[in-house]
């Protein structure tokens, strides 16, 4: 049979492009992994792991969770960032990650806001100031405020280190109040709220998710909320901005990420899978029962909030006088 050199070249051609029409058109093709900088058990990790079934089943591949901590989120976030564009893996990233890290690690070799496009939110989660109320017995943050600037070198705060929540949020407290306080740093929430139940530390921003039981059983008492409304699980106990301080009206919320370069088709997928799996009521439901809260942005107003509220973290950042680490 005789071929002609037209013909064998169309059919190269067509041969050569069948691939990326075929992956643009079914993808996802083979399992897909979303990378959590945090260790596992944190909100970062339980929030997308309440996720995975439910995306996996609408992406109808196998989706792994894997687990890169250190140094704030940045060893995982740079993993993503330096690997495919090509939108089988993913990161489960913190605004804390987007706002504050660019400037507790000035050196990073990765730009979260230009390196990154958000897919989608997932959830956002208040922290409770907590005290200890053996120990520092003060019912509201008025009183808390009034016992501060009686007590001999001021209070001590717990934090999971520079730049995280209870820092950010402890530092700001200090600063609205003119109270003295100084941050003693642990390595996550649990040994930070065994202190406080100790009595070592006076004062925590926890999540709720942590200290949530604490609470209700009285080990703990919580004085204020720093989401902008009460909290179904914690009814009663108010929100910063009620009792005077509406510069805390912070939410720490969490969102996944691609590379910048990955291919439009492929965000449109992802975007579809995630807006579909974070509706369910489930999802709602379960976030609630931790302390959290669903978070859905819509796709056309999600660039302008990612940078909006990422803004708005740095901008915390810059007034509590954070510097680079």
């Amino acid at each position: 049979m005789k071929i002609n050199r037209r013909t064998f070249l169309a059919g190269g051609m067509a041969a050569a492009l069948a691939p990326r029409f075929a992956s643009a058109n079914t993808f996802p093709a083979s399992p897909l992994k979303v990378v959590v900088p945090f260790a596992p058990g944190g909100p970062t990790d339980f929030i997308i792991r309440l996720l995975n079934d439910p995306l996996a089943a609408n992406l109808r591949q196998t989706v792994v969770i894997e687990n890169r901590a250190g140094a704030a989120g940045n060893i995982g976030a740079m993993a993503v960032a330096q690997g495919p564009a090509d939108g089988y893996t993913m990161l489960h990233s913190t605004v804390a990650m987007l706002g504050v890290n660019p400037i507790l690690y000035p050196s990073n070799t990765y730009n979260p806001l230009k390196d990154f496009q958000t897919i989608a939110t997932t959830a956002s989660l208040p922290n409770v100031l907590i005290v200890n109320p053996q120990y520092t017995d003060v019912k509201s943050v008025a009183e808390l405020v009034e016992y501060a600037k009686t007590k001999k070198g001021g209070l001590t705060y717990a934090t999971f280190g520079s730049g995280s929540s209870p820092h950010i949020l402890g530092a700001l407290f200090q600063k609205l109040t003119g109270i003295e306080a100084l941050p003693i740093p642990f390595r996550g929430s649990a040994p930070a709220l065994t202190e406080v139940v100790g009595g070592r530390v006076d004062i925590l921003f926890d999540s709720i998710t942590t200290s949530a039981e604490q609470i209700k059983s009285g080990t703990v008492r919580g004085l204020a909320v720093t989401s902008p409304n009460r909290v179904p699980q914690l009814s009663d106990i108010p929100t910063m901005k009620e009792v005077g301080f509406s510069g805390f009206d912070l939410n720490f919320w969490f969102s996944v990420q691609v590379p910048t370069a990955t291919p439009a088709a492929t965000v449109e997928r992802l975007q579809a899978a995630f807006e579909q799996t974070v509706s369910q009521q489930a999802f709602a439901d379960a976030l609630t029962q931790r302390g959290a809260e669903r978070l859905m942005v819509p796709k056309d107003q999600l660039k302008d909030f990612v940078v909006r509220e990422s803004e708005r973290w740095t901008r915390v950042a810059h007034d509590i006088g954070l510097k680079p680490l």
